[in-house]
């Protein structure tokens, strides 16, 4: 995107952290305003709505666009135009979306929980916060972007660390631990 662009990524619910990335788009948005935001997955109606309201409580209801569910194709094509995405997410058992991520070359602002500290390389592929500190994620975010060379070095890092991860790998060792169990 010309645009600089952070996105959310994930199922829309309390302890995958949604509101706290809203938070931090707003924060980005008060420092920087030349920022959209984009909200990828879905949830109850009834929080989508909550969500809505809390942007527009915050002013920032005409940035951000709200995706629903996509496709596979669209959600690496989402992934591969952001330049950051935040992942304020309190639980984690991996942190696939942050793989994805990588794989596109994408960093990630995120929380610093188990799963997360697993699937980012804080400093390297991207920013790790401690959690429920959104205005970290924020300004994690904008230092991840501002620096072009800081930000293409991220790149960098980001892709090789993705080739590290493959299904047939991931299989491999599963059957490995399996049969030496």
């Amino acid at each position: 995107e010309k645009k600089k662009t952070a996105i959310y990524l994930g199922a829309l619910s309390r302890d995958k952290g949604v509101e706290d990335a809203i938070s931090a788009f707003s924060l980005i948005n008060e420092i920087d305003p030349n920022w959209q935001y984009w909200i990828v997955g879905r949830g109850d109606n009834r929080f989508v709505r909550r969500l809505i309201r809390l942007s527009d409580s915050l002013g920032i209801s005409d940035k951000i666009r709200f995706w629903g569910y996509v496709s596979d194709k669209k959600k690496f094509e989402l992934l591969a135009r952001a330049h950051a995405l935040i992942n304020p997410s309190i639980r984690e058992g991996w942190g696939l979306v942050n793989i994805e991520a990588n794989s596109v070359c994408t960093p990630v602002a995120g929380y610093k929980v188990h799963g997360m500290i697993d699937s980012v390389k804080d400093g390297k592929t991207g920013f790790l916060s401690e959690t429920g500190d959104f205005r970290s994620l924020a300004k994690n975010a904008i230092k991840l972007v501002k620096d072009p060379k800081l930000y293409e070095k991220f790149q960098r890092n980001c892709f090789a660390w993705s080739k590290k991860f493959t299904w047939g790998k991931a299989t491999k060792e599963s059957l490995e631990l399996i049969r030496n169990l």
